[in-house]
């Protein structure tokens, strides 16, 4: 059974927390204990957010330990809220920071229910690191889905201007975890928009959980006992094709990037449908080029809604359904579209110009309130 947890250091200026605290549910344990040492984050320690310089000028002179946990059949709940509402009780009217440790989110005592807020989000329970590593580009790593129970997660992509799909995913990773209460595995794959990604536990087969793969402040602020460790996954991305080698995640996130730009451009929410989805078809299709597109409903599990035209005649005819993967690898440009929701019709002239018709599904969005889905 999973086990949410969050804990928080608080660094005082002699001052101690209350444990006079309103109780929260029965199921959720609750320690609050101060440490017999000081232990400062070094230099060497990465923490993240607005506050951490302001955290590394405080002179602490106490230190105590609130860690609550709860063991959890499905999402989250209410599990997060309530450790925001303990952790503002237990502090009222000390002077210091907090550390969010299994996030390494520091923040003064006196703004904790600005920098908690109290139904959080995804992206408010977990940091995201990135190292530039020259030529190989840049390796992500994550800390904080440990409060899901969920390994922490690296991998690598190339390109600056990915940075920020790279956080969504992992922000979509958390979303899912959260709301459905499932732990990614060893081995697990799972669709994110048009590929697939697999994961890979750091310590191969051997299994873990382990300490030993999570920052050297978290193990020193969290015995073993509280924080027993999830280890952490590598991410790649690895084709359906037998025998093709895995690879980071530079093509996943550019496709991603390509698709939220489109979006965007036109002012709509929409789902990636995966490689494997089908597409209906009439005619050959070779490029932008003499090609009408423009995506229904969906009629079966694996229809993706996508219908395509060509209005080149002269190869011949050819009707029936094909994969978006095998569309796609004839007609790579034509990947950055397929997240356009229902109603959207595309038009592309002999010339390759292209007209796009959206006013049927801003129609949808403004009926439906139909909400962004990545998978």
């Amino acid at each position: 059974m999973p086990t949410l947890r969050c804990c928080f250091a608080i660094y005082t200026d002699g001052g101690a927390p209350t444990d006079a605290f309103t109780p929260p549910s029965l199921a959720t344990q609750v320690l609050l204990t101060e440490l017999p040492d000081v232990v400062a984050p070094s230099k060497a320690d990465e923490l993240f957010g607005p506050h951490t310089q302001a955290f590394a000028r405080f002179p602490p002179k106490r230190l105590f330990l609130l860690s609550l946990s709860r063991d959890v059949r499905g999402g989250a709940g209410t599990f997060f809220s309530e450790a925001r509402r303990v952790l503002i009780e237990t502090t009222a009217g000390l002077k210091g920071f907090a550390l969010d440790v299994l996030r390494l989110w520091p923040f003064p005592i006196a703004q904790a229910a600005e920098a908690l807020p109290e139904e959080p989000l995804a992206e408010d329970l977990f940091s995201v690191g990135f190292t530039e590593m020259g030529e190989h580009g840049f390796r992500a790593e994550t800390v904080g889905l440990a409060k899901l129970d969920q390994r922490e997660i690296s991998f690598e992509f190339k390109g600056r201007e990915l940075l920020e799909d790279a956080a969504l995913m992992c922000g979509h990773l958390a979303d899912w975890a959260m709301e459905n209460g499932h732990r990614v595995t060893h081995g697990q794959s799972m669709a994110y928009g048009f590929d697939r990604l697999t994961f890979f536990a750091s310590e191969g087969d051997a299994g873990g959980p382990f300490r030993g793969w999570h920052p050297p402040l978290i193990q020193k602020l969290l015995p073993a006992t509280i924080f027993p460790g999830v280890g952490v996954l590598e991410v790649q991305c690895v084709p359906d094709a037998p025998g093709v080698p895995r690879e980071p995640l530079t093509v996943p996130l550019q496709r991603a990037l390509d698709q939220r730009l489109v979006l965007e451009e036109h002012d709509l929410t929409g789902d990636a449908p995966f490689h494997t989805s089908t597409a209906r078809v009439r005619g050959f299709i070779h490029g932008l080029r003499a090609l009408t597109a423009f995506r229904e409903e969906p009629v079966a599990s694996k229809d993706s809604g996508w219908r395509f035209v060509s209005r080149t005649t002269h190869d011949g005819p050819e009707e029936g359904t094909m994969t978006l993967g095998d569309i796609g690898h004839r007609v790579p440009d034509l990947i950055r579209f397929l997240a356009l929701p229902p109603g959207v019709r595309l038009e592309w002239d002999n010339e390759g110009r292209l007209r796009v018709d959206t006013s049927k599904a801003h129609a949808e969005l403004d009926d439906d309130e139909t909400d962004d889905d990545l998978d």
